[in-house]
């Protein structure tokens, strides 16, 4: 979730009148109405666009016991006298396409994975070595992406970059959303802004078009705004996320919101009967006896990379998905040096490996475990590259006084047991020493991974279940 602030408006702002930059395409010099976007957007037409029913991958704001925000039917009215500056890019045709090629998604679905190890890898560099994490690769992207429908500039470039996106490529947005449609996985966009903020004609439909994302105002009441946001993400989430946020900043003016849900099952459910206490190795602490779940032949496709020294695993779920484990061949305190020695190829080649090695029976030992982690994304793109929001360009989200970012706030769950993943024992003296065997009991390294689209829905690291 991003919040966006104005910063001081420089020279050239409404208040003084502006010249638009001439343009080859005469009907680009001047942006549609909202009112006409709106119409446009059929089947819906305005009544339905203010409460559209509810769709899989779509949350509407708000319950029934909560005053529905008011949804934006058209842009706020520009003082008397006052012109528009003109944005840079708008005289640019915007993304129309909707059906990415097979080429343009793996492109796309290549840039995630490298954002994904590059997100976790900063993530890790500023964590203490007995910390757990966790995030949605695609959750982050989609937020950060719908972002960048609004750079300009600088940094719309840099923003990209970040997101593995390479200058030029084509379809993104379009790709993106066919990526997120992923079985078991909800996935919701949102728009709460200021009742006097100019947002862009353009900037809205696309929101809506690649994100489904739908305008709404707040209110100007900080307790019943969080309450509406908060409403909202745990509708997405299905409950799984009940509350994002304790409090909102000082006047914010654009909260932009994304959130996920996913759940999947074991394609062989693991037997209630055989989770059974057993000694977790942790860094810097005595071992801790945490429940496992266990089996002498579960279907597991796994083998050693002598390289890193680390055992890869890979376990079914339904729907085409798989939980990869990377387990290293050494004490507790080896993950870190197998999370610093990769890199995006070695990652994605790691996982594609995973994915074409065959199932065999192995003992496995796998703990349960639920994870909450909260952090603010803007901390993080910071570490991969300092200042991008400081001075940002984003005169494509809305006209009038410059907008900067406040805050991204992603929070991830993801609960692992016997029946399979939701996003938000004396056997092991009586196993055969010469079977195959994947013992998680030991910090590791984890992705929730798309077999088909070979994008990695959530990711993170398993260093102490009790923390």
């Amino acid at each position: 979730m991003a919040f966006l602030r104005p910063t001081t408006s420089p020279p050239g702002d409404p208040g003084t009148p502006t010249q638009p930059v001439p343009s080859s395409n005469a009907s680009s010099t001047a942006e549609p109405s909202l009112d006409a976007i709106l119409q446009a957007l059929q089947p819906l037409g305005p009544a339905e666009f203010v409460a559209a029913p509810e769709e899989p991958g779509t949350a509407a704001g708000g319950n029934t016991t909560t005053p529905e925000p008011r949804t934006t039917m058209g842009p706020p009215s520009t003082p008397p006298g006052t012109v528009t500056p003109p944005c840079p890019g708008d005289d640019e045709p915007s993304e129309t396409c909707r059906a990415p090629t097979r080429e343009q998604k793996e492109e796309v679905a290549k840039a995630l994975g490298t954002f994904a190890l590059r997100f976790y890898q900063h993530m890790a560099e500023s964590a203490k070595p007995d910390t757990n994490l966790l995030f949605s690769p695609l959750n982050v992207a989609l937020g950060l992406s719908h972002l960048l429908l609004g750079a300009r500039g600088e940094t719309q470039q840099r923003l990209a970059a970040i997101l593995g996106y390479r200058p030029g490529l084509a379809c993104v947005h379009g790709a993106l959303r066919q990526l997120a449609n992923v079985p078991g996985l909800l996935s919701a966009t949102e728009i709460f802004h200021h009742p006097d903020l100019h947002l862009r004609p353009r900037f809205l439909n696309e929101s809506w078009q690649f994100y489904e994302a739908r305008p709404r105002e707040l209110s100007g009441n900080e307790s019943l705004d969080l309450q509406r946001i908060n409403e909202w993400v745990c509708k997405a989430t299905r409950g799984l996320v009940p509350r994002l946020l304790s409090q909102l900043p000082d006047e914010p003016r654009l909260v932009l919101l994304s959130a996920v849900h996913f759940q999947a099952r074991w394609q062989k459910p693991f037997k209630t009967k055989h989770t059974v206490l057993l000694p977790f190795m942790r860094h810097g602490h005595q071992p801790v006896d945490v429940l496992t779940m266990t089996s002498k032949k579960y279907p597991v496709a796994s083998f050693i990379d002598s390289h890193l020294q680390v055992q890869v695993g890979r376990l079914e779920l339904s729907g085409g998905l798989s939980l990869v484990v990377l387990v290293p061949r050494g004490p507790p305190e080896a993950l870190g040096a197998v999370e610093r020695a990769l890199d995006p190829p070695t990652f994605l080649a790691l996982l594609q490996r995973a994915a074409n090695t065959h199932m065999r029976p192995t003992t496995v030992a796998l703990p349960r475990l639920h994870l909450d982690l909260a952090m603010d994304v803007v901390a993080k793109v910071h570490d991969m590259d300092f200042g991008l929001f400081l001075d940002a360009e984003l005169c494509g989200l809305a006209r009038g006084p410059e907008v900067a970012v406040d805050a991204m706030q992603h929070r991830a769950v993801l609960t692992l047991d016997e029946k399979g993943v939701e996003a938000a024992g004396a056997m092991a003296t009586s196993v055969a020493r010469m079977a195959l065997q994947l013992e998680a009991l030991q910090p590791f390294l984890f992705v929730l991974w798309d077999e088909g689209n070979a994008i990695p829905l959530f990711m993170g690291r398993l260093s102490d279940p009790l923390a």
